[in-house]
């Protein structure tokens, strides 16, 4: 089995892609930074080692260079990042990386691009059995507390919903990214009772995320429902296979539509 090192400061994308090896019969694991890697390393070199670009200790190219040149590693390492083809590409050039995974095309991209450098093709993924999971009714996420985080990368829209549920007297916070959603989540203090959950994101999308979060033990009770232009059958499909409990169409008025999923009803 092939073993698979991945370095990223973000604690989802991380984990997804992590999992997402796994997923494909990989010996894969993490490293939120270098000192962690380093204890990896200790363990044993990998077959293949992704390192995110965008790392707050130093770049990833820097990174890949300290590994050849003072670590004197011999595993295959690729740069990890969302940045364009192009400019990934220039730099993978510049650093003498053996390739290049990019983040933003998905986890069937990752791994694609992995067995590209490994001996190990990748596990065919089984399809869920069509009983499970079932179809979640977009009108039964009910709001329990009263605490709101709305994850959208359009700052008008995000704006636009918390104004509204502000006035509700709804507590709400915002992230334009899913970096940013997880650092409230983690917190007790922060972590809301119901996400308001972009579908379509730069990077870690809604669908992503959603799995991440119904995937993870102590998340998993959080309320999610996801938001999205698609139409109301691919929303369903979308919902269905991330296991939210409920989706908002943007097409419609979509204030009104989330006051409507979360609003409780008197009798």
């Amino acid at each position: 089995m092939s073993r698979i090192y991945v370095l990223d400061d973000s604690p989802v994308v991380l984990a997804m892609t992590v999992e997402g090896l796994r997923s494909a019969g990989y010996e894969a694991k993490g490293a939120p930074d270098l000192a962690a890697l380093d204890t990896l390393l200790r363990e044993g070199e990998p077959e293949c080692i992704l390192l995110d670009v965008r790392m707050p200790e130093m770049f990833g190219d820097d990174v890949l260079e300290f590994l050849r040149t003072e670590k004197r590693v011999s595993s295959r390492l690729l740069l990890f990042s969302d940045l364009p083809d192009e400019e990934l590409e220039a730099r993978a050039k510049k650093a003498g990386a053996d390739g290049t995974v990019p983040k933003s095309r998905g986890m069937d991209a990752i791994v694609a691009a992995v067995a590209q450098q490994v001996k190990q093709p990748p596990v065919m993924r089984q399809p869920r059995p069509k009983s499970e999971p079932r179809a979640p009714n977009p009108m039964a996420a009910k709001l329990i507390g009263r605490r709101i985080l709305v994850v959208d990368d359009s700052e008008m829209t995000a704006k636009l919903i918390e104004g509204e549920l502000q006035q509700k007297g709804y507590e709400v916070s915002v992230a334009e990214n899913v970096d940013k959603a997880t650092r409230i989540i983690l917190r007790r203090q922060t972590r809301p009772d119901l996400i308001l959950l972009d579908v379509n994101m730069p990077g870690v999308n809604g669908e992503q995320f959603c799995r991440f979060l119904k995937g993870n033990s102590l998340f998993a009770g959080i309320k999610v429902v996801l938001c999205s232009a698609a139409n109301i059958e691919e929303l369903k499909r979308i919902c269905k296979e991330a296991g939210a409990d409920g989706f908002v169409p943007k097409d419609a008025f979509m204030s009104t539509w989330v006051l409507k999923q979360i609003e409780p009803k008197h009798p």
